[in-house]
């Protein structure tokens, strides 16, 4: 994991909630917002929010910006 990565998770990291990471994680494998509300025991609606919220504290403004923050998570 390059240097700029690693110092974009360790930011990231700090500006989330457990549960917003618990996101990023799966979403970082690829997984479906169905299947990550399934696995975490929330409903689709709830994924949504937390979705919004880690755009909004990130602020993540373009796909580009979304993928930054899912490479930092990919292992």
């Amino acid at each position: 994991m390059t240097n700029k990565i690693q110092t974009k998770k360790k930011e990231i990291l700090n500006a989330l909630s457990v549960r917003e990471i618990e996101i990023l994680q799966h979403m970082a494998k690829g997984n479906s917002r169905s299947d990550i509300a399934s696995t975490l025991s929330i409903s689709v609606l709830t994924y949504d929010e937390h979705r919004k919220n880690i755009r909004n504290k990130l602020g993540l403004q373009s796909n580009a910006d979304w993928a930054m923050v899912l490479m930092a998570f990919m292992s």
